[in-house]
């Protein structure tokens, strides 16, 4: 296996610059997902890396080696694509085996009756098959290998897809949105079934997807793509907790993070709804700012508050319950994560007042970069003032 590392990488199609600059190093053995919405360059910075695509600038280096001038063939990563890519006509065994017989049997060994009259042939499809086994066995589908990818489910299939990967002890694997065409019940078991196969392998993965579900739970880091740039790359939960742009906190989070318009005062005092809170800027921007509130991080509260509102919906999953409240004055709804226990103060309808610590606001300016120095005007408050 081996570390991977991209500097500067552009590309163009046509009048459209698709990547602007994109540097990103990933570890020997990591696993970091590239998440973001469709045409963000994710799946093209993914080809860049498996030779598929040439960048316009820049460079790639796997194991140190830099393979701009290599072929995808050459590059030694497996590639696991959306489509599955199986052949019809193989049987899942076949289908495994296809990397190992292209690289190990030359044109002729591969032919079907004459070939296996060759000298080493026979040795070589031994070979073949006690790795189509192993595979098969990590990847409990050994009962399939007489099947055909017409006889599977959409699961099995991507099983045999990871498998034709796994088989050629590649630098690093490349999966391409594989959970895409898969029903809510298999993404749940088939990335649970990635994550336990990169920890059995220590290899390193990069993973493209725009499910921000699939990057938070399998990934060592996410690299949030918009744009054709990286806005920020770090392990999940300081993606979640610590954005380091309002595009990042909004992309990542479900439900979407709460974003209120805020003012700077010329003190650098913040201002929500025409109220001063005890938080103030320590330095830098004035006037418009944005106030960015995870639905946990709002509870309710008894008394005055600037967020007052009305309940209008609410989604009852059981264990939590999300509810919308229409404040006014304000453009967009606010989403509250409340328990079973509140559905009888929370029926549609009642009004509500909300309060929320101060610790855990997102300040952002207005071009949405995050302001993180700030200062608690009093010490011991952590709520509204």
């Amino acid at each position: 296996m081996a570390g991977l590392s991209i500097e500067n990488v552009t590309k163009r199609f046509g009048e459209t610059e698709v990547l602007k600059g994109v540097s990103l190093d990933i570890a020997d053995g990591e696993f970091v997902s590239l998440v973001g919405p469709s045409g963000c360059g994710k799946s093209t910075l993914l080809r860049i890396i498996a030779g598929l695509e040439t960048q316009g600038a820049g460079s790639v280096r796997i194991g140190g080696t830099p393979v701009e001038d290599q072929r995808a063939a050459d590059r030694n990563l497996s590639m696991v694509f959306q489509s599955y890519a199986l052949y019809p006509h193989l049987t899942v065994g076949e289908n495994i085996a296809v990397p190992l017989r292209m690289r190990r049997l030359n044109g002729v060994q591969r032919l079907p009756l004459v070939g296996g009259l060759m000298p080493g042939t026979r040795a070589v499809a031994r070979e073949i098959g006690q790795h189509v086994a192993d595979a098969a066995t990590m990847l409990e589908i050994g009962h399939l290998l007489d099947r055909k990818p017409g006889q599977l489910s959409g699961g099995q299939r991507q099983r045999v897809a990871l498998g034709r990967a796994l088989v050629r002890d590649p630098a690093a694997f490349l999966l391409d949105e594989p959970l895409s065409n898969l029903d809510a019940k298999l993404r749940v078991q088939t990335r649970a079934e990635i994550a336990q196969l990169h920890r059995r392998l220590a290899a390193t993965f990069v993973y493209v997807t725009h499910d921000q579900v699939e990057a938070m739970t399998m990934s060592d880091r996410i690299a949030v793509m918009m744009g054709g740039r990286i806005l920020q790359c770090a392990p999940p939960d300081v993606v979640y907790e610590d954005p380091d742009r309002i595009e990042v906190a909004e992309f990542i989070g479900s439900p979407k993070i709460n974003i209120l318009p805020l003012e700077i005062l010329p003190d650098g005092r913040l201002s929500l709804q025409d109220r001063a809170l005890d938080l103030a800027v320590v330095e830098g921007a004035r006037g418009v700012a944005s106030l960015g509130l995870r639905p946990e991080a709002l509870r309710l509260k008894s008394g005055d508050s600037p967020l007052r509102g009305r309940v209008v919906h609410s989604e009852n999953l059981g264990s939590e319950m999300f509810v919308q409240i229409d404040v006014a004055d304000l453009q967009e709804r606010i989403t509250l994560r409340a328990t079973p226990e509140q559905r009888g103060a929370l029926a549609l309808g009642t009004p509500v007042a909300l309060d929320f610590d101060l610790h855990k606001a997102l300040i952002f300016d207005a071009d949405g970069a995050r302001i993180r120095r700030l200062r608690h005007l009093n010490a011991a408050a952590s709520e509204v003032a």
